[in-house]
């Protein structure tokens, strides 16, 4: 008798307690392995909504400095599934919601195209103001406008670029400072934040109190 929890590793089981499961009707175990994958479900969900991890430790914070919580849409679509009456997979639906969530499960880098990132964000507005984001990134490239008074340049605030620069030619202007041509791929690391998956102790621990609860009624 195994029972998986993917996308995390086996959770092995006692020799006794696979002999009492095997001994059930295979719709009472189907019943008893669905429960326990709720329960686990609901363990993920928590730990999304608290930010930490199977460990208890803080998610990794974002590399972008932003305290948007993390990973809030992964726990709505888990779902449990139990295979032969012998097998539990807690997984997504989607096969590609499945991949984004083992990502962050596990860590990795993500393959990531400028066509790709206009399918998320669809096409930049070229002449809208330019952004805060692009104001920072051509500050920290020492991004200079010229004096109002004498001669020389002097370091633009992020208001001034904010205010006088438009999306498309900040754009530009941050490509000739960094002196770098533009990539049409580029790798996005993903640190690893595990949210799903239990012990082996907790495991048979709830399992033992499930089949307790089924075996009164």
């Amino acid at each position: 008798m195994s029972l998986i929890i993917t996308p995390n590793k086996e959770q092995a089981l006692s020799a006794s307690m696979q002999l009492q499961l095997l001994k059930l009707p295979a719709a009472k175990r189907t019943r008893i392995l669905k429960t326990l994958g709720r329960h686990e479900r609901n363990l993920a969900r928590q730990r999304i909504r608290n930010q930490t991890t199977v460990e208890g430790d803080a998610f990794e914070p974002r590399k972008d400095g932003t305290s948007t919580r993390m990973l809030k849409r992964l726990g709505k679509t888990l779902e449990p599934y139990v295979k032969n009456a012998n097998r539990l997979e807690l997984k997504h639906k989607s096969p590609l919601t499945g991949r984004v969530a083992a990502m962050h499960q596990e860590g990795g880098r993500e393959t990531m195209s400028a066509n790709r990132m206009a399918r998320i964000h669809g096409k930049p507005d070229y002449k809208a103001p330019c952004s805060r984001g692009q104001a920072k990134a051509l500050s920290a490239e020492g991004y200079k406008v010229r004096k109002e008074k004498g001669k020389g340049y002097r370091r633009a605030s992020l208001r001034e670029i904010m205010d006088t620069l438009s999306q498309g030619k900040a754009m530009l202007i941050l490509r000739k400072l960094r002196d770098k041509p533009q990539k049409q791929r580029w790798d996005i690391p993903v640190a690893a934040r595990p949210f799903l998956g239990d012990t082996t102790d907790n495991v048979q621990r709830q399992l033992v109190s499930i089949i307790e609860q089924i075996n009164k009624r």
